[in-house]
């Protein structure tokens, strides 16, 4: 069943994928996937904990490689985006709206932070050997976060290439992330000098000392 409904995400999406068709699809009955999932919501978690496990898997793959700490981190990025691309209807099941109760199904849940953690790992190793302090390190993996999430929604709601500004799509996805780790390798300091020429370098609710709470996120 699960196999099934993620070839047919690919296909119809989640809204119109129905239990009577995958029943058909894998010749049970239409009673016997009560037997299993607690409704099309439970099975909709199990697939999306199931996508969740697949891109773990690569992740994984990627953390114990040979490679240096910047390049796992490039990697573990490049995985999100490329998983993403590849498994459109099962990327937008994972990170979309749709499984509204997530916090009740405990797998998906465990599935989706064992992914993060590894990709989390990657970033933070890589910006420690680029001397980000420890306090920052939550700061770089959520811009992180951001950077390769923001990518891969652009490129599924077909956001990208504009008709304005055409692009590779491959090389905007270099590009990006390539930028992205140049930033964390040049460093807190470098940080530090960027954020004294904006108008208030640090947190609006800091803006009496702006260079103070630069420091504070920087150093």
């Amino acid at each position: 069943m699960i196999d099934e409904g993620r070839r047919a995400l690919e296909e119809v999406g989640a809204h119109e994928l129905s239990l009577r068709h995958l029943a058909r699809a894998v010749g049970v009955s239409e009673a016997a996937p009560s037997r299993h999932f607690a409704g099309k919501e439970g099975l909709l978690a199990a697939i999306a904990a199931d996508g969740w496990r697949d891109l773990a898997a690569r992740r994984g793959e990627i953390q114990t490689s040979g490679d240096t700490a910047m390049t796992k981190a490039y990697r573990m990025m490049q995985a999100y985006v490329e998983f993403a691309r590849s498994h459109k209807g099962l990327f937008d099941l994972m990170v979309g709206p749709r499984i509204v109760a997530r916090d009740s199904y405990p797998e998906l849940t465990e599935e989706g932070i064992k992914s993060f953690r590894l990709f989390a790992a990657s970033v933070e190793q890589a910006a420690l050997e680029c001397d980000w302090p420890q306090r920052a390190l939550t700061l770089v993996t959520l811009a992180a976060w951001s950077m390769e999430h923001g990518v891969a929604t652009l490129i599924l709601s077909d956001r990208v290439p504009r008709p304005d500004i055409p692009v590779n799509i491959d090389h905007m996805i270099h590009f990006s992330i390539s930028m992205f780790l140049s930033a964390v390798e040049a460093g807190p300091a470098h940080l530090q000098n960027v954020l004294n020429q904006l108008p208030t370098a640090g947190f609006a609710s800091e803006r009496k000392s702006p260079a103070k709470s630069a420091k504070g996120l920087a150093v």
